[in-house]
């Protein structure tokens, strides 16, 4: 099935790699058929993938992990989510996430 839909969409296929990127292990191609815009990808808005990353991004930033070491460094996550684009976010969130597993790295020596 995937195969016929590249061949029908030619963007669907780097579409799919992109959300392959996001997901990691979390998403498969059912999930992305029921999110993917084809429609409007084709006519250049990728508004999809912009949810999906701020869905993504919401998910990581909500985990205990994440505002423990928020607030151990002192950083306030809704300042941080109204004063920044989407990709900025998504960058300090996985700053802030090697920044916790250094901690707990030198924590365990």
């Amino acid at each position: 099935m995937s195969a016929r839909l590249f061949e029908i969409d030619p963007y669907a296929g780097v579409q799919y790699a992109m959300y392959s990127s996001i997901k990691k292990d979390e998403g498969n191609f059912l999930d992305f058929l029921l999110q993917y815009d084809s429609h409007g990808v084709n006519k250049g808005d990728s508004s999809w993938l912009t949810k999906l990353v701020t869905s993504q991004t919401s998910a990581s930033l909500s985990s205990p992990e994440f505002l423990e070491m928020a607030g151990w460094l002192g950083v306030s996550t809704q300042e941080m989510l109204l004063n920044t684009s989407t990709f900025d976010t998504q960058v300090s969130a996985y700053k802030l996430q090697l920044q916790l597993e250094i901690a707990k790295r030198n924590a365990g020596k």
